[in-house]
């Protein structure tokens, strides 16, 4: 499912033809058409950015997941799971989506530095630690549709709160490719690697230069 959103992505977003917009360069010739996006194409492209970016580091909980429900069932609990989990990445997609397109390079800076400061809050901190956390399942019938339900939610929030401010600032920027592999990086490594905190601060610090290069851009003479 998650290769197939990143096939979606490389061939929809044209990035093997560089016609993706630069992270923070939305500085367009007067006389060149803009390219805006629809509210669909945006939710859509946000959707499937969340199933390549965030899918593969929810393996562990899944892996559980199938471990501790009924064989014969493990795919509805899993499919219930990720049902869960994509409906909290629901409510930022739907946001950005009435976002102007493209975004104002003072609103992408902003989110970008955003990103940087979340990085550093106790409320990450808090929620990297949880990233492992699982929560008791059904192993069958009605039980087992509701925990799975249940479980996707509340990892979906976990995952929402550990990066959410990234992919929004991703995402505003224009998800340049080389922008969202490298989040794709940080994220799984985040998620994914022990003791993440130890990183928080070399991830703050990327964003924050970031979100003040794209700033200083936006104060610079056409």
């Amino acid at each position: 499912m998650a290769a197939a959103a990143w096939v979606w992505l490389v061939s929809n977003l044209g990035w093997l033809t560089g016609s993706a917009a630069a992270f923070g360069g939305h500085h367009h010739d007067p006389g060149a058409p803009s390219h805006t996006h629809s509210f669909d194409d945006t939710l859509l492209t946000w959707t499937v950015m969340v199933i390549a970016m965030m899918l593969p580091t929810t393996a562990p909980h899944l892996r559980y997941l199938a471990f501790n429900t009924r064989a014969s069932r493990r795919q509805r609990s899993i499919a219930l799971f990720l049902l869960g989990y994509l409906a909290v990445w629901l409510a930022p997609g739907l946001a950005l989506a009435l976002v102007q397109s493209p975004a104002p390079a003072a609103l992408i800076a902003a989110a970008v530095l955003a990103a940087g400061a979340w990085e550093l809050t106790p409320a990450k901190r808090r929620a990297l630690r949880r990233c492992c956390r699982t929560w008791p399942v059904g192993y069958a019938g009605v039980p087992a549709d509701a925990g799975a339900v249940e479980y996707g939610l509340r990892h979906g929030v976990i995952c929402l709160l550990v990066s959410g401010p990234a992919m929004v600032a991703l995402m505003l920027a224009g998800h340049p490719w080389w922008a969202t592999v490298a989040l794709t990086v940080v994220m799984t490594a985040q998620k994914l690697l022990s003791r993440p905190e130890r990183w928080r601060a070399m991830v703050a610090i990327g964003w924050l230069a970031s979100g003040l290069a794209v700033g200083g851009a936006t104060l610079m003479p056409a």
